[in-house]
């Protein structure tokens, strides 16, 4: 017998397997979990493919999914689908991948800010309450992600070029990210139909590089995204009674050392105690299927 954790992620998909004394066994990574990405095909051939690798489910006794786009009704549909065809009979659990993230960070209670392509803020308190804020996707919200810092990369750099603005850093570092030379090619880039919201959180480093640099129109990017991730932290604390509390920061622009991650921690000092987080994602979604 067993249990397995999953981290579906929109670019691969992880597995770690634990035996029933809740011991790792292995882990193993997959290609993307995201339904609306690669499509309903692709989507059932991918949890074959990791059933597959788990061994024989009947011999799975609990297993929990943590995915971002769990809305789609489809996505649970599926894998019921899937699951009955392996055999397994055991308990399951789909939540938000916020909720393994949490899970993996800290014992509750707590708050997890999570800035990446995108952002999202999600807390629980001692009653086992949970909350969120953030997380509506880029077209009206995602402040302080990759997605919103290379955005206003991308504005500043036009209003340098119209003399609304004298960075010319992150002018400079715009084209060098595009391969490009003139405003039209700033254009062409932010309106093609192949630009991807991945590709607009990709021109963040520039903000980043320019503001160690003492690039002060930098620094008020990084300033904004910062105080929008407060915000998203004070409100989650605020609903659920949790002034003070331990904030764990992830995502691939907090993950690491860097002067984006310094200004946010600084200003979240003011909320609660900032800590690294003790474990990833994938062993809180494999911690969340033992503790079913």
């Amino acid at each position: 017998m067993f249990i397995a954790g999953i981290d579906g992620g929109g670019t691969r998909t992880r597995l770690e397997i634990r035996d029933m004394e809740n011991n790792l066994v292995r882990r193993e990574v997959f290609g993307p979990f995201n339904l609306n990405a690669i499509g309903e095909a692709a989507f059932h051939a991918l949890l074959q493919e990791v059933f597959a690798a788990c061994g024989d489910m009947r011999q799975c006794s609990r297993i929990c999914f943590g995915a971002a786009g769990i809305s789609n009704p489809l996505v649970k549909q599926i894998i019921e689908e899937e699951l009955a065809a392996s055999g397994f009979a055991g308990k399951w659990y789909l939540c938000g991948d916020q909720e393994i993230a949490l899970r993996g960070a800290m014992d509750t209670p707590g708050v997890v800010v999570i800035a990446g392509t995108g952002s999202i803020c999600f807390g629980k308190n001692a009653e086992g309450k949970t909350s969120r804020s953030g997380g509506y996707g880029h077209l009206i919200d995602d402040g302080g992600s990759g997605y919103a810092l290379g955005r206003d990369v991308l504005n500043t750099a036009v209003r340098a070029i119209d003399g609304r603005g004298n960075s010319w850093g992150i002018l400079n570092g715009v084209y060098a990210q595009i391969n490009g030379c003139l405003p039209s090619d700033i254009v062409s880039f932010v309106y093609s139909l192949s630009t991807e919201k991945a590709d607009i959180a990709r021109l963040a480093p520039v903000a980043l590089r320019q503001a160690e640099l003492g690039d002060w129109e930098a620094w008020r990017i990084l300033e904004r995204g910062a105080s929008d991730l407060y915000e998203m932290v004070k409100a989650v604390q605020q609903r659920l009674g949790l002034k003070g509390c331990r904030i764990a920061l992830l995502g691939g622009l907090l993950a690491e050392e860097n002067v984006y991650r310094e200004a946010v921690a600084q200003k979240l000092t003011y909320l609660g105690t900032v800590v690294p987080p003790n474990h990833d994602a994938l062993w809180g979604a494999a911690q969340l299927a033992w503790e079913l």
